[in-house]
């Protein structure tokens, strides 16, 4: 008999089909294109010179962090159009800044706020062991939804300057990580760049994430 799965691991596996699903879907766009690849790039170019550009990225995924809402979205809005040094200081900044809300917010509501079984289990973990390496371990893996480490962390009142470092160490390695991928895919797909090593290693690296991740929390029994 299968045994039965809990909702954590069938919410882990959901966002695990859906991130090799989005992938598989950028090839088939790719080799259908219903518009074409290079006009939609050299639309986000345009809009990625105009002044207000990165202000505004940054505000909307801060935004949509903040209120707990998927502001990893704004990656596939990012990645493809600022090199990947860029990409990565946007999305950090955003991302940081929507983890400080998303904390005041928890904090504010105090014992209002009422996690549901996933953020209960995150919360029994970091209320016993909240160290840098532990939170600097749920911000670099996959697995760990970070809307529900930032208001984990609000509600526990855990030490500020900790938390903001491994946040802004984490999701800087992370979104290194996943903005080389997408942007050598992109040139890739516009035939500047050989689909070569250097393409292809953002997206070994994100494997091996993903299999560090399954280990680490085995082993945070998460």
């Amino acid at each position: 008999m299968t045994p039965h799965l809990d909702d954590t691991t069938r919410s882990q596996r959901w966002r695990l089909a859906a991130l090799f699903g989005l992938v598989l879907l950028g090839f088939a766009l790719a080799a259908w294109q219903p518009l074409a690849l290079a006009e939609i790039i050299e639309w986000g170019q345009e809009f990625a010179q105009h002044p207000a550009a990165v202000p505004m990225l940054i505000t909307v995924q801060a935004l949509l962090l903040a209120l707990a809402l998927p502001g990893t979205l704004l990656l596939w809005m990012v990645a493809p159009f600022f090199n990947p040094l860029a990409a990565t200081l946007i999305l950090t900044t955003g991302s940081t800044l929507g983890a400080l809300g998303a904390y005041g917010i928890s904090a504010w509501l105090g014992q209002a706020w009422r996690p549901d079984a996933q953020g209960g289990k995150l919360k029994r973990l970091l209320s016993q062991q909240s160290d840098f390496l532990t939170q600097l371990a749920l911000r670099v893996f996959p697995g760990f939804p970070h809307s529900v480490v930032n208001y984990t962390a609000g509600a526990l009142r855990l030490t500020l300057p900790r938390f903001v470092l491994a946040a802004v160490i984490g999701l800087g390695i992370k979104w290194a990580v996943y903005a080389s991928a997408v942007h050598g895919l992109v040139q890739a797909g516009l035939g500047e760049d050989n689909l070569d090593a250097s393409a292809l290693a953002p997206l070994f690296i994100i494997a091996v994430l993903l299999l560090l991740g399954r280990y680490v929390r085995h082993r945070l029994k998460y």
